[in-house]
Parts: C-alpha cells; structure tokens; sequence
C-alpha cells in the first residue's frame, strides 16, 4: 500500500500531469469563449443566449461539426479536474500547509471537483442525455430543500464572495504571472498574458460576485426560483439599468480570459 501511495504521489508530480493541466486550461478557455460569445449576442441583438457551461455544451451538441469539439472539451474537462484534484490533494503547485497554501489549495479542490461535475455533464450531452443547461440553478434549489440546506447555499455564496475578492487581488497584484513562465515569453506575449490575465480575471470576478449574491438571497428568502449560477448572472444583467451595454462589456472580459486560457495553455507552470 505504501509503494501504491508512492507510485500516485509521483505520478501527481510528473510533466505527464503538466500537460493534462495545460490541455485542462485550454478546454476552460475555450468553454468560457463560447458564453461570451452567445452573450455577445444577447447584448447586439444578434441572436444568441444567457448560459452556463453545461449550456455550451447542449450548444455545441446541436450540430453535427461542433460534436467534435465536444469531445474535445470533455476530455480536456477530466483533464483539468485531474490536475487540480492533483494540485489540492499532492501540493502539485507547492502552495504549502499554511494557512494561506491551504486555502489556495481548497479553491483548487473546489475547481477539480466542479470539472468532475462538467465532465459528468459533457459525457452525458454526448450521449444524448441533454442538461437543457440552468444546472446550477436546479442544483441550489435542490440544496434549499435539504436540512441546513439555507446555511449550506449561503456558505457557497461566502466562497464565491471571497472568490471575487481574490481574483480582483490576483488581477490587479499580477499574482497570476507567478504560475507563467515568463522567461520563455516575448514582450509582446508577456504584455498579452498581463492584460489578459488582468481583464479576463476582473470579468470572472463580476460573474462570480453577481451569482454570490443571488445565491445569497435565494438562501435569505427560500427562493428556489432566484436566477443563480453564470447564465442567471448575465441574464440579470441584461435587465438592469443599460443592461445591454453591462452584459456586453461583461462577456467581452470573458472572451478576452478566454484568450488569457489559451496563454495559460502554452506558458502556465503547470
């Protein structure tokens, strides 16, 4: 049993991992162009949709070309949750034992265990098993339902509230140039991955804030209608006051974090 946890803890810290977590970091970026896309069309009138991850990927099963690239994300999906797990539970990323290496290290359990979830969800859209996206929502308000189950979602909002917090800390403190490998960058493609990074984390930052928020009052009012999750997020941007030009901006910062994925792709640390 001790080799086997040998074999694993190696197998954790190896350069095979690495390139899952760059082929992981693409797959994300290109999941996330694909909502700032459709809410780009939301916001020009073009057409276009208010959605979530599994709600790209129902997108992207309604043709029969874009199948492909399904496949695609679904196995660069379980890719990034292995190499998160790999971060959290190894220390892949040497974030250590303090206080401060294990919150970082709950946020990358966190997002391992999500893209468990999406690649759950990916493989069922392939099979013909549609999420009809909004899981999110349904998720909170089966949540609601369970005993603790208001303390349980306003917990969630909590993270997600100090999640916000950090990514507007790690954009504008440059933190996230920490995991880049610089040294093999151009200036032009280092001044591309600082004001992707910048932008792309602020936007995600929004998007994170709006869903706290809304998921914190569906626990404070018991609502298991409130507009929770990424597509309730922009949807609600849509409504507010220049709500079109609110979304537009938010979804161009999520294209442009796409772009910031695919840098991430070719120079993350990972």
């Amino acid at each position: 049993m001790a080799a086997g946890a040998a074999t694993t803890r190696r197998a954790a810290h190896g350069r095979t991992l690495g390139v899952l977590g760059r082929v992981g970091l693409g797959a994300q970026g290109v999941c996330f162009g694909i909502i700032g896309a459709l809410a780009i069309g939301v916001a020009t009138g073009a057409g276009g949709a208010t959605t979530d991850p599994q709600g790209a990927l129902d997108a992207l099963a309604r043709n029969g070309w874009t199948r492909v690239l399904l496949v695609v994300l679904c196995a660069g999906f379980a890719c990034y949750a292995v190499w998160r797990l790999a971060q959290a539970l190894f220390d892949r990323g040497r974030m250590g034992s303090d206080v401060s290496g294990l919150f970082r290290r709950s946020i990358q359990l966190v997002q391992g265990l999500a893209y468990v979830l999406l690649t759950i969800g990916a493989a069922k859209t392939l099979a013909g098993v549609s999420g009809k996206g909004g899981s999110e929502r349904r998720a909170a308000a089966g949540v609601l339902g369970w005993p603790a189950g208001q303390e349980l979602v306003g917990l969630v909002a909590a993270v997600l509230a100090v999640t916000a917090v950090v990514l507007v800390y790690w954009a504008f403190s440059r933190r996230f140039e920490e995991s880049l490998r610089l040294e093999e960058m151009s200036h032009g493609t280092r001044r591309l991955a600082r004001v992707t990074g910048t932008v792309g984390l602020c936007a995600l930052a929004v998007v994170a804030g709006i869903v706290a928020w809304f998921l914190f009052k569906a626990a404070v009012e018991f609502d298991r209608r409130a507009p929770v999750g990424i597509g309730g997020a922009l949807a609600k941007l849509v409504a507010s006051p220049y709500g079109e030009v609110l979304l537009g901006v938010t979804a161009a910062g999520l294209l442009v974090f796409c772009l910031f994925d695919l840098v991430q792709a070719r120079y993350h640390d990972a």
